[in-house]
């Protein structure tokens, strides 16, 4: 497959794509540039695949449930209730919506965590999208002593339709406050055992945060490290949300390796908090990333308003507009996730996997830009503010996966 007229890194090039991969990039002389553009050929610009490191998939099936609560009601008043009468079936077209929805954002690969694996699996070979996707237990699926079998029997019986779509399985405790510490060291030996991530809430509320200081005597990090979990899990934990933490607990992700995901506008609908500490982890060693959370909270999984509402949190919570530029978040957004979740880079250079997404630059929100008498560098810092800050989902013209 050809294309035609891509701004990658601010540079015109045509790249072919040969069996999921970029079989080569052809950088289009500057002296061409105005045939093409006298003959009103479309322009794009091509930006690597974002991965959303957090979602519940299927919660599409749940979008914007529960308005207006705070998280622990949110979840046994609004979620739980409806989660209970899901069906497999239902959970397989939530899952294809969500599939769908994120691909229109430009989004190629998700770190997801609910139940029923093999449908949301389904789903995404369906939308040729990468994932790791995570069953979603707490204590109560624990009375099921073949849980873990059950679990192994089933990732078994996907391995021959997953291989070599860049999917993987586990199994994601939903938090410490729903996952006893019994379970949650259980479940980080199996990781360890299997080489599998290790996906949980983490750090979501103030309460969650106080009530594990009252309880166990030290904040969820330092309980986690306490249980041997950030040990066994090293360089394969990912924490979700992680909005309360100390410099203490920030160190200690950072000795782990750990990942940790940011969902801003799932923290802002919810009152969780809205002060992540980006540069502080990002300085401790932690690898961060970017989430929506399922729409259940974030009402959609466009990972393009994520990259903004993130970055504008910490402009404005840090009174300066330098912090988080564009180029900086669209690595948390992309390479960082692809990253965490042990998917190759998809850099757009000849070799690399197919895993990009087009915007044709004639529309409203990239007019303006002089892409004849502008360097490259400002092409393609220009093309990335116009993406995360002026533009939307809607703008994404295609999207390229393996």
């Amino acid at each position: 497959m050809d294309y035609r007229n891509l701004f990658i890194d601010g540079v015109l090039c045509d790249v072919i794509v040969d069996n999921g991969r970029v079989k080569d990039v052809r950088t289009i002389a500057e002296s061409e540039w105005h045939t093409r553009l006298e003959q009103h050929e479309t322009m794009y610009a091509a930006f690597p695949g974002l991965c959303n490191m957090h979602t519940h998939s299927a919660m599409t099936l749940l979008r914007s449930a529960g308005s207006g609560l705070p998280l622990q009601q949110w979840l046994t008043e609004s979620i739980f209730p409806r989660e209970a009468t899901l069906t497999a079936e239902m959970i397989h077209n939530g899952a294809l919506d969500a599939c769908k929805e994120m691909r229109h954002s430009g989004t190629t690969a998700f770190n997801d965590m609910y139940f029923s694996i093999e449908s949301t699996v389904k789903a995404a070979l369906q939308t040729g999208m990468s994932a790791n996707i995570a069953l979603s237990v707490t204590d109560a699926d624990f009375a099921d002593k073949r849980l873990v079998h059950r679990f192994l029997e089933t990732a078994a019986r996907l391995q021959d339709d997953i291989k070599g779509h860049g999917i993987s399985l586990s199994i994601a405790p939903h938090s410490i406050y729903a996952v006893s510490g019994q379970h949650l060291k259980y479940i980080a030996d199996f990781a360890a055992e299997q080489n599998m991530l290790f996906h949980v809430h983490l750090s979501e509320t103030q309460k969650e945060r106080e009530d594990c200081l009252r309880n166990e005597g030290l904040p969820p990090v330092l309980y986690l490290e306490r249980l041997g979990v950030l040990q066994k899990t090293a360089g394969r934990f990912i924490g979700a949300h992680a909005l309360w933490l100390d410099d203490k607990e920030i160190e200690t992700l950072g000795k782990y390796r750990a990942t940790v995901v940011h969902c801003p506008n799932s923290n802002l609908k919810l009152g969780s908090g809205c002060r992540f500490l980006y540069t502080e982890l990002r300085d401790a060693g932690v690898n961060v990333t970017l989430g929506t959370d399922g729409c259940a909270s974030s009402d959609n999984l466009d990972m393009i308003e994520a990259m903004k509402v993130m970055s504008l949190l910490q402009k404005g919570t840090r009174c300066n507009p330098s912090v988080l530029p564009a180029d900086e978040v669209m690595q948390v957004a992309s390479a960082n996730g692809r990253r965490a979740l042990g998917l190759p880079e998809n850099n757009i250079t000849a070799g690399n996997i197919a895993d990009f997404f087009l915007v044709d630059i004639n529309n409203q929100y990239f007019k303006g830009i002089d892409i004849l008498t502008s360097t490259a560098a400002q092409r393609h810092i220009e093309f990335l503010n116009r993406l995360i800050y002026a533009a939307n989902a809607s703008i994404v013209s295609e999207t390229i996966t393996q």
